[in-house]
């Protein structure tokens, strides 16, 4: 169902602008994977505009092309496109207000990664062996015949580092890491993207992290963990907050509740077992990959609490866990082998 590189290629090369969006709540991924594209489209010669329906958080700022970024919720456009490329998003709801944004019949390309990913666009281009959208954008760069100046680099390298969990994730692969490796042949410079996005922190983020630690939760037989983080104390980056609940010895389920909005939930889910917690997503509305998923929940905490816990109570007994077991699964997350959808296309041009 992937269209080839060609396809794409003369997609992109037609006339017309083309707007270029991300999902809401933008992680690394989203945003490395935008300005790599954008620095793509550079190359190609093609007029763009970069948007994202929420805050972008600053700590990613130091990447080329950060400035480029049109937060929709500060900036509005008032313009409509008729095409559209929608990175790392499952679902077209995932891009929020910018949806408002394109034309009726609008033509859209969609390059995602994820396993709950939909085939929305009239050219899509899904891999779910991919570690993140950035590496099927690193090779499309190859098909495109295109330089990976430092722009494209900096961002690819940040969707891979980000979507690995620093490389510990099980969606870490040879090709990921030999990737990562060329990138820093192209004047990467690893420590500096680390200091930037892992150790230059906000105190105000540091503050909700640990106001978010003091609401530390066990559930049954300590297999689940919860932190959650309320309207009141939020800050605008929570990303990695449900780490912390996912690190605790002998958890094997995890789950961060951030109320974005009165009685509207964020959740962000993690298995360190083998259960699919896209498969929980689903049952909310979300999706996700197998050890990493979320969703958004509108209502109460504690109908939210209850549901989910109920969730995680049946994916437990399913796969008979057991308290004080340690939980190792060394299988690959993140679905079958990839078609080798780009491997010929000798006309790039």
């Amino acid at each position: 169902m992937n269209n080839s590189p060609q396809e794409i290629y003369q997609f992109l090369k037609a006339d017309g602008d083309l707007l270029v969006v991300t999902h809401f709540f933008p992680d690394g991924d989203g945003i490395g994977s935008l300005t790599a594209f954008s620095g793509m489209l550079d190359q190609l010669e093609v007029k763009h505009t970069l948007a994202i329906d929420d805050l972008i958080p600053e700590k990613y700022n130091f990447l080329p092309g950060f400035e480029r970024i049109r937060n929709l919720r500060v900036q509005p456009l008032d313009e409509l496109f008729g095409r559209v490329a929608i990175l790392d998003a499952g679902s077209i709801p995932r891009i929020g207000q910018a949806q408002t944004c394109i034309e009726p019949g609008a033509g859209i390309l969609n390059i995602d990664h994820h396993l709950t990913g939909q085939y929305y666009g009239d050219l899509n281009l899904i891999d779910t062996g991919a570690s993140a959208t950035a590496e099927i954008l690193y090779k499309l760069c190859g098909e495109f015949g295109l330089e990976i100046d430092q722009q494209i680099a900096y961002g690819l390298y940040v969707g891979i580092l980000t979507d690995t969990g620093r490389f510990r994730f099980t969606n870490t692969t040879a090709r990921s890491m030999s990737i990562c490796g060329e990138l820093l042949g192209k004047g990467v410079n690893p420590g500096w993207v680390t200091e930037n996005i892992y150790y230059n922190l906000p105190f105000e983020l540091v503050q909700a992290l640990a106001r978010s630690l003091l609401t530390i939760e066990l559930h049954h037989g300590g297999l689940v963990c919860l932190i959650r983080l309320d309207h009141g104390h939020r800050t605008d980056d929570t990303e990695g907050f449900v780490e912390y609940a996912s690190s605790i010895k002998g958890v094997a389920l995890a789950a961060f509740l951030c109320e974005i909005d009165k009685s509207l939930f964020k959740v962000s889910l993690r298995s360190r077992s083998p259960v699919d917690v896209s498969a929980v997503a689903r049952q909310f509305g979300g999706g996700g990959h197998l050890k990493a998923a979320g969703f958004r929940f509108q209502g109460g905490r504690a109908e939210l609490i209850d549901r989910l816990l109920k969730e995680f109570g049946r994916q437990i007994e399913a796969h008979d866990l057991q308290p004080g077991v340690k939980f190792i699964d060394v299988a690959g997350d993140m679905g079958e082998p990839r078609e080798e959808w780009m491997l010929e296309w000798s006309d790039r041009r």
